[in-house]
């Protein structure tokens, strides 16, 4: 059996969030969203590392959620 890398390290924590660590990153794209049904839209986030490639797909309720913002935009930050 062939050793591999490790392509991204997941940590579930006490306060139901998760938390990523990827190494090595070389690209971080969303796609365009996509309106599966009527008030149900997708768009699918690629990060590529050296070692792999993580992908994670989200469903939101309308394609406004998945902009990409700043900490100094996002108000959920700490």
């Amino acid at each position: 059996m062939k050793s591999g890398k490790t392509v991204a390290s997941v940590s579930f924590l006490s306060d139901r969030t998760i938390s990523m660590d990827v190494e090595q990153v070389t690209a971080i794209e969303i796609g365009e969203p996509m309106e599966v049904e009527p008030g149900s839209w997708f768009a699918e986030l690629i990060i590529r590392s050296a070692n792999g490639v993580l992908a994670v797909q989200m469903l939101a309720e309308n394609p406004d959620r998945f902009q990409v913002l700043t900490p100094n935009e996002n108000p959920d930050a700490e």
